[in-house]
This record gives C-alpha cells, sequence and structure tokens, in this order.
C-alpha cells in the first residue's frame, strides 16, 4: 500500500478537503443561478381534470404545483374524494387555474423542494389573497421527509406551510409522504438529495391516508 512520507499525508488530506470544498460550491452556485424553467420539470404534461355532476352548486378548486409529478395524482385523488362526498371539484395546475370567484372552496397542493413549497404556489396565493380570504382553504404536500412519521418530521414538514399560513388561513392540512424518482428531477437537486440528504428513491404515498383526509376535508369545507 503506498504510504506519504510525514507531514505529506496530512497535506494530501487537506488538499482532497479543498478539492471537496470547492466542488461542493461550484455544485450550489450552478443550483442557484439555474434559470427556473431549467430548473422544473417544464416538459411534463400538467393535466387538468373535473369531477363530480355538474349540477353540483358547491364547487371546489384543487389547484396544485408539482416538479416530478407525484403531486398530480394526489391531487387528483384529493379531487375525486371530494366529487363522491356531493361536490363538483376541478383539479388544475397552478398555471392553469381559473379565477377562484368562481368556486366555493379552494385546496392547494404541492410538492415540497429545499424546504419549501413551490414559488407558483405561493405567487398564486399572492395573487388572489383578497378573494381566497372569503372562501374556506385547504392545504396540502407532497414531501420525502415523512418517510419516517414521527413528531419530529411532521413538525419540520408542518413549517414548509408555514409562509402560506402567514398570508391565508387553512381549514386543514394535509401532510403526505410522496415519490422520489431520480430520473424525474435535475442532476443537481438528484445529486444532493441523494449524496447529502440520503433519501432513497420509492412511492411511498399512503392512498389510504390520502383519501381518508379528503374525506373529512369535504365535510370541512361545506360546513364553514
Amino acid at each position: 500500500m503506498k504510504t506519504f512520507p510525514p507531514g505529506k499525508d496530512a497535506t494530501v488530506k487537506n488538499y482532497h478537503r479543498v478539492y471537496l470544498f470547492g466542488l461542493l460550491l461550484s455544485l450550489f452556485a450552478a443550483l442557484l443561478i439555474m434559470p427556473a424553467t431549467t430548473r422544473a420539470a417544464t416538459d411534463m404534461e400538467l393535466p387538468q381534470s373535473s369531477y363530480g355532476r355538474e349540477n353540483q352548486a358547491f364547487k371546489i378548486l384543487v389547484v396544485y404545483a408539482t416538479r416530478a409529478g407525484s403531486t398530480i395524482e394526489v391531487a387528483q385523488a384529493i379531487g375525486k374524494k371530494l366529487a363522491a362526498g356531493g361536490a363538483l371539484v376541478d383539479v388544475k395546475p397552478v398555471k392553469k387555474a381559473v379565477n377562484v370567484k368562481d368556486y366555493q372552496a379552494v385546496v392547494l397542493g404541492s410538492a415540497i423542494r429545499r424546504g419549501a413549497v413551490l414559488p407558483e404556489i405561493m405567487d398564486f396565493v399572492k395573487t388572489n389573497k383578497e378573494d381566497l380570504k372569503d372562501i374556506p382553504v385547504a392545504c396540502f404536500i407532497v414531501c420525502m421527509i415523512l418517510r419516517e412519521d414521527n413528531e419530529q418530521n411532521r413538525a419540520k414538514a408542518a413549517s414548509y406551510i408555514k409562509p402560506l399560513q402567514d398570508e391565508l388561513s387553512f381549514v386543514d392540512v394535509g401532510l403526505f409522504t410522496g415519490k422520489l424518482d431520480y430520473a424525474k428531477i435535475n442532476f443537481i437537486d438528484a445529486f444532493i438529495i441523494k449524496y447529502f440528504i440520503g433519501t432513497p428513491e420509492g412511492d411511498l404515498r399512503d392512498w389510504r391516508k390520502i383519501n381518508d383526509w379528503a374525506e373529512n376535508l369535504g365535510a370541512e369545507l361545506k360546513n364553514k
């Protein structure tokens, strides 16, 4: 095995530390300056769906923001369950959302990236804040920190919603585990999540928990 003279071993180790530190700085700098359109999954289809009968008087908008697609399916499941409770429900990506004045309630949904809800959801809330204050609003997030469902992780996940709660009051909040597929996120995000955060790939969404929350939410929205 190759050895180094006294003193040289420490120099080599320091060099490796400096090199690794420089590499990390480069990665984070690239992440910060990368255009949002590059970071986002711009080529992903963002579907919109409607559930329930057209003659229903109570209309709910479920508006979602996603990066890798997991939140779409959660929003659709919530929309179906709300419709089963007797509402007409439109599920739309946030950039296609229509005037909230057309609805009697709104449900906001977002994936979590870098410890925050996606910026387009925050923009939607700020833009429609005055109208949203006049109707009941709920919120859900999808994040992998809840793969270990304990008090500490739930408190951390709840903190991600705090910026939204500074703008609005929610009748209920749903905290759900997500799905992680490295192939569906950009290289830098994947590198950081895999090698520094250590989050494993997999679909950990608890559909029973999601559906139960949505079923209870329907009554809460109608009674407000």
